[in-house]
């Protein structure tokens, strides 16, 4: 995209230059004249799918960015799930012996419920 600006500038900032002070623009020979408006017409058909190119590269580095954070927060979100189950570490007593047991919000022993303070 900054090649094409870039030619655009030039070729303009040439054509400025050679205009005298009525606003032709003043060539040493015909030959030259032709040979110039020809380079430099070329210059400027070229330029233009150089910026359109420069600008869908862009958009679609953008898009690729954005799809790549998406899964990237998509991943650390399953890994946070995995990791945040609660476990109790020799605190309730496993089925056989100590160890790590599930902590359920739900208790499953009717004892348990019976002893809260709700009745």
């Amino acid at each position: 995209m900054a090649g094409g600006f870039g030619l655009r500038v030039w070729v303009s900032r040439r054509r400025f230059y050679r205009r005298g002070p009525g606003g032709l623009q003043h060539y040493s020979s015909y030959s030259k004249a032709v040979l110039s408006s020809m380079i430099e017409g070329f210059l400027l058909f070229v330029s233009i799918p150089m910026m359109i190119l420069g600008m869908l590269v862009l958009f679609f580095w953008s898009i690729n960015l954005i799809e790549r954070g998406r899964y990237i927060i998509k991943d650390s979100d399953k890994t946070e799930k995995s990791i945040a189950e609660p476990t109790a570490h020799f605190l309730v007593p496993a089925e056989k012996g100590f160890g790590s047991k599930k902590i359920s919000p739900i208790p499953n022993n009717h004892s348990l419920a019976s002893m809260s303070c709700l009745g």
